[in-house]
């Protein structure tokens, strides 16, 4: 392998001439995992529309048997189905978004975790209800998304201007806030994919409708206009997906308005009491302050091979300020002590670092010593790292005997030019930057690193020429060498 690679091409957007529908107009938010048996997963945000964050996107992968050199088809694994009278065609499409990829070490099976949102324009959707009653000094508010009863959750349907929600129970009998059957059925499982009958309720088994649809709906139900998260997995190396989980009510706390994903590269622990943890950035805002003072970094992780997930605390919970304030996630409104997508590694030691887009306009990172659950107090500021306010993503590795960090993202003006990093790790756990090496001239935004060999990694990452809509997916592998020459 030569030092860098050229790049290969892995999702190409639509050409700016080409006004086609067929074509994909903007690929985003890369995520890739290397799989224990080798298979490189490059997982993706599949924009038909446009590059924003709402509309029709799907959730697709591709697969390399070869370290990048080559891939295979794109596989779908969800894409659900679009409003046909949907008021506003550029978000008329229930969305998913934002995916991240993990494998359990013990089963070897491979999650994919993602956002979804009703129809709706995306978190900015969310944002604009609450900024209403906030800009009328009215109480913010959320519909709850899940209804607990007998220690059960529940989906929440609404009808409008109902306050009372009914709840989707067993097999997807649509019950009254009073907790009487209907005849209605709600579709919350699919044998066939991409799935794209999820959310479709029937009426004495006719369907009328789909409760994700928001404007123009033939349902009289639908879903809280809010963001869920979902689980799909493959047991065959990327080859097919299971039907999406909803796993929104085992995460999400009922202050937080929005829960999104890192996104891009999560974690499985190798050393310590939690060996074998999964964990998968994340990060949550309160009702309040939204995406203007409360954006906290945390992580969800699993225990149980990824039968479960619960919400570790945000780095931000109980922290104190410099000035002697004491901050929480689930109230503060303090700008430019935010932190949002994160990219978590495992040190030798068995203290976990989660890398933080912030404000400052240098890479933070935050300590945690029980597996992801809870953050020291300090947030370390590394000056000269720059930091965009763009997604980065990071990996732990060993070389020679030594440990290092490699931390990628774009160093900027703006999103342009991106760059891997090489941090050597002191035995106190402290951070020593060596190098830094361009792998991407001009545009550049998200990335997924991954070791791909003893002393190789590759690199997925956004980029766009002048003749391309933003953004197409490129692949670039590298070896230690590469980052170590003067």
């Amino acid at each position: 392998m030569t030092k860098l690679t050229d790049a290969t091409m892995v999702f190409e957007s639509r050409l700016l001439e080409d006004t086609t529908t067929e074509k994909v107009a903007s690929y985003r938010i890369p995520s890739l995992l290397k799989s224990k048996k080798g298979t490189l997963i490059a997982g993706i945000d599949q924009r038909h529309q446009h590059q924003n964050d709402w509309g029709d996107i799907d959730m697709v992968v591709r697969r390399s048997e070869d370290n990048g050199k080559t891939w295979g088809d794109i596989i779908t694994i969800v894409d659900l189905q679009t409003n046909p009278d949907a008021e506003f065609p550029d978000y008329g499409t229930p969305v998913n978004i934002d995916m991240t990829l993990i494998q359990d070490p013990e089963s070897e099976r491979i999650y994919s975790i993602f956002g979804m949102y009703p129809e709706i324009r995306g978190l900015f959707g969310m944002m604009s209800d609450n900024k209403e009653l906030i800009d009328q000094g009215k109480e913010p508010f959320d519909d709850k998304q899940f209804i607990e009863i007998d220690g059960k959750y529940y989906l929440a349907l609404y009808k409008d201007n109902e306050k009372e929600a009914h709840t989707v129970r067993e097999e997807g009998v649509v019950y009254t806030p009073a907790g009487e059957a209907t005849n209605y059925t709600v579709k919350l499982t699919s044998e066939t994919a991409p799935y794209r009958d999820l959310g479709d309720i029937y009426l004495d088994g006719e369907r009328i409708g789909n409760v994700y649809f928001i404007t123009n709906s033939k349902s009289p139900f639908r879903i809280a206009r809010s963001m869920y998260l979902w689980l799909s997995y493959s047991d065959d190396e990327g080859l097919t997906w299971s039907c999406p989980e909803d796993i929104t009510a085992q995460v999400k706390l009922p202050w937080m308005k929005f829960y999104g994903i890192g996104p891009g590269v999560s974690l499985t622990l190798h050393t310590g009491e939690h060996k074998g943890r999964m964990l998968a950035p994340t990060y949550s805002t309160n009702h309040h302050y939204i995406l203007d003072g409360s954006q906290s970094s945390r992580m969800i992780y699993s225990d149980d091979n990824g039968k479960t997930w619960q919400s570790g605390e945000a780095v931000n919970d109980n922290r104190t300020l410099a000035d002697g304030t004491t901050i929480h996630s689930s109230t503060m409104d303090h700008s430019a002590e935010q932190n949002t997508e994160a990219v978590g590694v495992q040190l030798n030691s068995g203290t976990v670092l989660m890398f933080m887009r912030n404000l400052s306009g240098s890479v933070q990172s935050a300590r945690s010593l029980d597996g992801g659950q809870t953050w020291e107090n300090e947030i370390v500021q590394h000056d000269g790292i720059n930091d965009v306010y763009c997604q980065m993503t990071a990996i732990q590795t060993v070389q020679d005997g030594q440990e290092y960090i490699l931390l990628v993202n774009a160093d900027g003006p703006k999103r342009t030019n991106g760059v891997v990093r090489v941090a050597k790790v002191n035995e106190d756990d402290s951070l020593t930057w060596l190098s830094k090496k361009l792998i991407q001239e001009g545009k550049y935004a998200y990335n997924a690193i991954q070791q791909i060999g003893p002393d190789s990694f590759g690199v997925l990452y956004e980029h766009s020429d002048d003749d391309h809509h933003e953004y197409c997916i490129l692949y670039k592998a590298f070896d230690w060498a590469f980052l170590m020459e003067q």
